[in-house]
């Protein structure tokens, strides 16, 4: 009597596991869906932060260690890599390091969706996961196509 209600309760406890990670992994999906539909609104995007996908290629800090407030971050679009943008921002501070995850991010080729919180303030969240970074954007220098010079 006592082992079945053990295996009554292991499987129901099983089964609840299996529902929350279905449901978390719904909502990771349904945040990167919407995040790319509100770019598709956005024909020829200026900004990085309208790219529906980036990836970051070099992020500096004045050091990493410490929990740095403002960053340079290197990006480029994987969809079209000859477009980058340098992005001078100020990180928000949070638990855990910004800046440490900007590194991890940039490591592992990682790919991020921005998403626009006003005019200047935006998210940065790391793709298929949670892992995000809030930020203002300082300044910008976001650099048109780029053409190969191989043939010179």
């Amino acid at each position: 009597m006592i082992a079945a209600a053990g295996l009554a309760a292991g499987a129901g406890l099983f089964i609840a596991a299996g529902l929350a990670w279905t449901a978390r992994l719904l909502r990771i999906g349904a945040l990167d869906a919407i995040d790319l539909a509100q770019k598709v609104g956005v024909p020829a995007p200026e900004s990085a932060l309208d790219w529906p996908e980036l990836r970051v290629v070099a992020a500096v800090a004045p050091d990493f260690s410490d929990d740095p407030r403002e960053a340079l971050v290197l990006v480029d679009w994987p969809a079209h890599p000859k477009r980058m943008s340098t992005l001078l921002v100020e990180l928000e501070i949070a638990p855990g390091s910004p800046a440490l995850l900007l590194e991890q991010w940039c490591a592992e080729s990682a790919s991020v969706s921005p998403s626009r919180v006003t005019a200047d303030e935006f998210v940065l969240r790391r793709r298929r996961t949670m892992e995000h970074i809030r930020c203002r954007l300082l300044a910008e220098d976001c650099s048109p196509a780029r053409e190969d010079s191989d043939s010179a």
